[in-house]
């Protein structure tokens, strides 16, 4: 018998392993549950649960627990703040909260919420021509959440205190914990156990003012197509479902979706319809909740990214291949070896190179902008090809345009005017930046993978799943690009000879 390769035998591994994630997460909610089974409930009210908080999550009628990606997660899911890649802020104006999360590399990401901040739960005033809110007075909350990626799983835990709406409230101590995991492309599963242990909160005379019940829900979003996910949320304890459909891609989402509950306390369903706009790292979520316990039905928060953000490069990225039964496994392209400082860049000062001091802009290696240059248009910045895209990255008219290029109208794009004054795709400079610009915003498309946005600047993005696969078109551009790339790292020589070309371009 013929024994595989070591990368064969490890790539065997993960399948295994990745076959097993399903498994792993049923025994953890089989733990959970037999955890609760084990308990007595201190608590006889079941409608006395912890207010649940976000715009965005609310709007997906609380379908948030297998898809939390951003601050609020910890609202919902606290291990979905594994999967940020910077920090967000988010402040939600309907309830006075705001969130923050930040991760720290390779420790994890840590998350602080502090919900309703604004002293008569209004935003800015209380009175009855605005709008916008739904809080009672003093709901006050404090978490502090902490999560982690490992391996096929998100691992995530928070602590906090809670407060109820009546003056001489004190505080009392809560504790969440969460899962999460993608069993596939298609399909990611999420459970999230609130309160683990029952709150009591207390008068400063010692009386009872409310109790919040443990809450174990369970969740999965399906994503059939990129621009189409479908989220489901099953609370156990207090027996509930939502439901709700995401449409759109990254930039700008509408949603709708429907809550049912199945106790006696609350209402039996609910509706909410929003969307929510993400441009260059700033978000903004609305969302039309109809639901008979609040007021003031309309909820909007903001947010933003900042920092945390790595260059772009070959080192940085992780190819995704898929098997023929739509099982992931990663490995790397291609094994880097150590490569030297003096090896890497020209023994050059930055301030000589106008093209290193754009790289650094936009946080991409310096090597895989020319990979990307040499391959799309070999530093030719009035190339056009047969589509009718040009210039140094070659980009086609509509994009250029969108990324705010003057591109007049064309009856056969094959044939443009090539004054920059007229097409400023044929202006090296500002081809550069919006190529840059341009991949940069492909990258966090794909969630940070090299492989995946390189082949949806080939192809189009309209022709990549957020999560792959990749058709073969795009996969030999990927390839090219980063073959390119290294052999940029591993040549300083040629690394200068074609700096030299692209800043005689620039000039």
């Amino acid at each position: 018998m013929k024994l595989g390769t070591k990368a064969e035998v490890k790539n065997q591994l993960n399948t295994l392993l990745y076959r097993k994630r399903g498994w792993l997460l049923i025994a953890t909610v089989l733990l959970l549950l037999a955890y609760l089974l084990s308990q007595t409930s201190t608590l006889s009210n079941t409608s006395s649960l912890r207010p649940e908080v976000g715009t965005r999550g609310l709007g997906l009628s609380g379908a948030f627990i297998s898809s939390v990606d951003d601050a609020t997660s910890p609202l919902w899911n606290p291990a979905g703040l594994a999967t940020l890649q910077h920090g967000n802020l988010v402040y939600d104006l309907s309830q006075g909260a705001v969130s923050l999360a930040y991760p720290i590399k390779p420790i994890g990401t840590f998350g602080i919420n502090f919900l309703d901040l604004n002293s008569n739960d209004r935003f800015l005033v209380e009175h009855t021509a605005n709008p916008i809110g739904s809080f009672e007075l003093g709901s006050n909350q404090a978490l502090f959440s902490y999560a982690r990626k490992f391996g096929a799983l998100q691992l995530g835990a928070s602590t906090g205190y809670s407060r109820a709406p009546y003056h001489g409230s004190l505080w009392a101590q809560n504790y969440d914990v969460g899962v999460l995991t993608d069993l596939n492309p298609y399909l990611a599963l999420g459970v999230r156990f609130r309160d683990i242990s029952g709150v009591t909160i207390r008068h400063q005379n010692g009386q009872v003012l409310q109790t919040f019940d443990q809450q174990l829900a369970l969740g999965a979003v399906l994503t059939p197509h990129p621009f189409i996910r479908w989220h489901n949320r099953f609370d156990i304890i207090s027996p509930g479902f939502g439901t709700s459909v995401e449409i759109g891609n990254e930039s700008i989402m509408a949603r709708f979706g429907s809550a049912f509950s199945f106790t006696n306390e609350a209402p039996p369903q609910s509706w909410s319809i929003g969307f929510s706009l993400n441009q260059l790292g700033k978000q903004f979520h609305y969302t039309y909740l109809n639901h008979g316990d609040f007021d003031r039905k309309h909820l909007a928060s903001v947010g933003m990214y900042f920092g945390g953000e790595q260059p772009i490069s070959q080192k940085s990225d992780e190819g995704t291949q898929f098997t023929s039964q739509g099982s992931q496994i990663k490995d790397r392209i291609t094994t880097q070896p150590p490569v030297t400082e003096s090896a890497r860049q020209p023994k050059l000062t930055d301030s000589e190179y106008k093209s290193v001091q754009i790289s650094k802009e936009y946080d991409i290696d310096v090597e895989l902008m020319l990979a990307i240059i040499h391959t799309e248009s070999n530093f030719n910045p009035l190339a056009v090809s047969k589509n009718g895209a040009a210039g140094l990255m070659q980009i086609m008219p509509a994009a250029a345009q969108d990324l705010g290029l003057k591109v007049p109208q064309y009856k056969n794009r094959r044939k443009p005017n090539f004054d920059p004054n007229i097409d400023e795709r044929f202006d090296p400079n500002k081809n550069l930046h919006a190529g840059l610009t341009y991949f940069k915003m492909l990258y966090k498309k794909y969630l940070n993978n090299l492989t995946l946005a390189l082949g949806a600047y080939n192809v189009g993005p309209g022709k990549v799943r957020i999560r792959g696969p990749l058709i073969s078109r795009g996969k030999r551009y990927a390839n090219k690009v980063i073959k390119r790339s290294q052999m940029y790292r591993d040549n300083a020589t040629q690394m200068k000879v074609d700096l030299t070309r692209l800043e005689a371009a620039l000039d």
